[in-house]
């Protein structure tokens, strides 16, 4: 009987495992889109003060604001997931 108690246990801790592993799988991939969101809105700023085109500007402005709030959502998600 003390081995049929422990499976139960064991079966927890690799499916804990697990949820660890496919969350930290999430994490990296929704942050490899948040940071690479942020450098081409970063580069969209730099390229259009460059080329003095203030025409885009607004846009690249527009895009950089909301790159920067999908990264801050995603460390506040991240540490909400923690808790």
């Amino acid at each position: 009987m003390a081995r049929g108690a422990e499976m139960p246990q064991s079966a927890a801790r690799q499916d804990s495992l697990l949820r660890r592993v496919l969350r930290a799988v999430v994490l990296g991939i929704t942050l490899l889109f948040v940071v690479s969101a942020l450098t081409v809105s970063c580069a969209l700023v730099v390229y259009t003060a460059w080329r003095h085109d203030f025409s885009h500007g607004l846009f690249a402005l527009l895009f950089a604001v909301l790159s920067a709030q999908i990264a801050l959502n995603w460390f506040l998600w991240k540490d909400d997931d923690e808790e």
